[in-house]
């Protein structure tokens, strides 16, 4: 069962939103959103997707996102390849 949360998000390039998806207790897709720059992660390109287990990642229903409004972000992350895939 799929499941979709956002949540804030801090990396090198500062402050963003991370959003991901959840399949069988595994993040499969995830998109993240710092300014201009996007990156994204399926299991084909691993970099920017998380390696945790749902159950260790402290998502609660609170973080909980319509599959919908996931979709839309990761088409938009598709659409801006390969600079989301090429930043640092």
């Amino acid at each position: 069962m799929k499941q979709y949360f956002q949540r804030a998000a801090e990396s090198d390039l500062g402050e963003g939103m991370a959003y991901l998806e959840i399949n069988d207790g595994w993040p499969s897709r995830q998109v993240e959103v710092y300014g201009e720059v996007w990156r994204w992660g399926d299991a084909e390109h691993r970099e920017w997707l998380a390696d945790q287990p749902f159950s260790e990642l402290g998502l609660e229903a609170e973080h909980a996102m319509p599959p919908e409004a996931f979709e839309r972000l990761w088409q938009e992350a598709l659409r801006r390849w390969p600079a989301a895939m090429c930043a640092n």
